[in-house]
């Protein structure tokens, strides 16, 4: 997965309010159904360890591919 500097993002000009519009829907659309697919890999692997089929090594190993791992640990070990 591909991190992004926020300093490097500038926001999109489209003067258009319509264009915008059907951008903005078109973005917001994508986030939904890359947060269904991110619950549902979610789920499968958290299936996994609960049965012994995933290990928490490849959990792990899943969760830093899936770039999640920096998000997912700092939470869990009370930091802020």
């Amino acid at each position: 997965m591909m991190h992004v500097n926020p300093d490097d993002l500038r926001p999109l000009i489209v003067t258009d309010p319509k264009i915008r519009k059907m951008l903005q829907l078109a973005g917001l659309r994508f986030m939904c159904s890359r947060a269904r697919w991110l619950d549902s890999e979610a789920t499968r692997i958290g299936i996994a360890l609960k049965a012994g089929t995933m290990t928490s090594d490849e959990v792990d190993a899943k969760l830093e591919k899936m770039g999640a791992l920096d998000l997912v640990y700092p939470e869990l070990m009370g930091a802020e």
